[in-house]
């Protein structure tokens, strides 16, 4: 690694091909028959790449007089095939809503996958020097780069979080590319559209150029251990792969992308917009997709302390004013309109109507305004049944055997009182929870282009 020129990425994998290259001369000289019984033991201690079949390992073992550590990773990852785990499925996600293509994504899992085996809290093996020691789903080199890029962006959580580790390689997408290996993918024969590893990468029409193109100009690993082929066979099986095949990616990469579209900066002062656009089923359908940033783990309303409104403890209501006049009241209504103004940039306005329960019937009437009975993140949901009714923020849509399934952020959810500060709530509602809960439909403002 002393020789890396690479910014970010490890030289190698974080798992065991870099640490198998160190234990073959050891497996090498014991010999056979218990070279096939070590590699067996090898590959328990240093950990297979996630979704290794154990047709593979096999094949790793039966070629083990083989002396070329190269040659013996390479034919492991040959026919290898990935499910993708709920950061993959999450990452994946983030990169269609950000406005880049499935090909363009697929490639960025494939070599995420052979970086760091889809787990946030990898760290690289066998590497002492913790300034050389990479981490994370990018092995981001020293780890300290993932918490500078969240201090700089005002991001709160921890280092090792997917949510975190995913919202920067979508935000550095467009900024951390260059063409330092530009020269040497052209020795290989590859042609990169104008000349240009990260326009490549945004017009790869094939999952194999986009993984070059994505390790090449923001990976960047040591060029003489930066194992291609398995990069894009990873990228291929992503490719190919149903979880894949179930999100709607634009038909190809944005020019500018969407930067930090998938993860509204609601812990920062760059508040985002949300844009599901790319996970439009059809019109009149759910939209599946994931604002991000409100927690689920809290139940009063410091959390958007961080955040442009300042709401950092009882009292706070909100700062520019959201045209709320009951003062510390923390009502569902209340909410809506402050959840609404952080992630659409401040593009909302206070209807005024008697209660939250009718706020789809008002936009149904209104112009500029939609009303659904199917879910989209972003948008609003109102409830009708008894009381002053209830309205919510839609934060995730999700398939589900009733039909969806949302998750939903709200305020003045709780038994001990009208409008607390304590009374922050988020929760899952199936098709059927929500219309046992009497919902009355799904809003929002056509600018927000949900």
């Amino acid at each position: 690694m002393v020789n890396r020129p690479a910014l970010y990425a490890s030289p190698g994998p974080a798992h065991s091909p870099a640490c198998m290259k160190r234990l073959l001369p050891f497996l090498l000289a014991a010999g056979p028959p218990a070279l096939v019984l070590l590699l067996a033991l090898a590959m328990v201690v240093v950990g297979a790449p996630a979704g290794m079949t154990a047709t593979t390992m096999a094949t790793m073992a039966d070629m083990a007089d083989c002396t070329d550590d190269t040659d013996t990773t390479a034919a492991a990852a040959t026919g290898t095939t990935v499910t993708p785990n709920d950061v993959a499925v999450s990452l994946a996600r983030a990169f269609a809503k950000a406005g880049y293509s499935r090909a363009s994504t697929a490639g960025v899992l494939g070599v995420i996958q052979f970086e760091s085996g889809m787990n946030p809290a990898q760290e690289q093996i066998g590497e002492p020097d913790p300034m050389l020691r990479g981490y994370g789903l990018n092995q981001w080199t020293p780890r300290s780069k993932i918490r500078d890029w969240m201090d700089a962006n005002h991001v709160s959580g921890e280092d090792s979080d997917a949510d975190v580790q995913i919202r920067m390689l979508v935000a550095t997408a467009q900024t951390d590319f260059n063409n330092h290996f530009l020269a040497a993918v052209r020795a290989e024969g590859h042609e990169p559209t104008d000349n240009d590893l990260h326009t490549w990468w945004l017009k790869a029409d094939n999952p194999e150029d986009a993984a070059v193109a994505w390790m090449a100009g923001y990976g960047r690993p040591y060029w003489a251990d930066r194992h291609e082929k398995e990069r894009e066979q990873y990228a291929r099986s992503y490719y190919d792969s149903k979880e894949l095949a179930d999100i709607d990616f634009p038909a190809e990469s944005k020019p500018d992308g969407k930067k930090d579209a998938a993860f509204p900066s609601d812990t920062s002062d760059t508040d985002a917009s949300c844009d599901a656009d790319a996970d439009d089923s059809s019109d009149g359908d759910a939209k599946y997709g994931d604002v991000g940033g409100a927690p689920t783990n809290t139940h009063d309303f410091g959390w958007m302390c961080a955040t442009k409104l300042k709401i950092c403890h009882a009292g706070d209501m909100g700062a520019p004013p959201l045209d709320w006049q009951a003062v510390g009241d923390y009502q569902c209504y209340w909410y809506w309109l402050a959840r609404s103004w952080l992630v659409h940039d401040g593009d909302v306005i206070n209807p005024h109507t008697a209660n939250g329960g009718q706020l789809s019937d008002w936009a149904a009437g209104t112009k500029g305004w939609t009303r659904s009975d199917e879910p989209r993140p972003g948008a609003g949901v109102c409830f009708w049944g008894g009381g002053n009714n209830h309205v919510a923020f839609v934060e995730k849509v999700d398939k589900d055997p009733s039909g969806w399934k949302i998750m939903i952020s709200e305020g003045n959810f709780n038994d001990g009182g009208a409008g607390l500060w304590t009374s922050y709530n988020a929760r899952w509602l199936t098709k059927g929870e929500y219309a046992a809960a009497s919902g009355n439909g799904f809003f929002w403002k056509d600018s927000w282009k949900l």
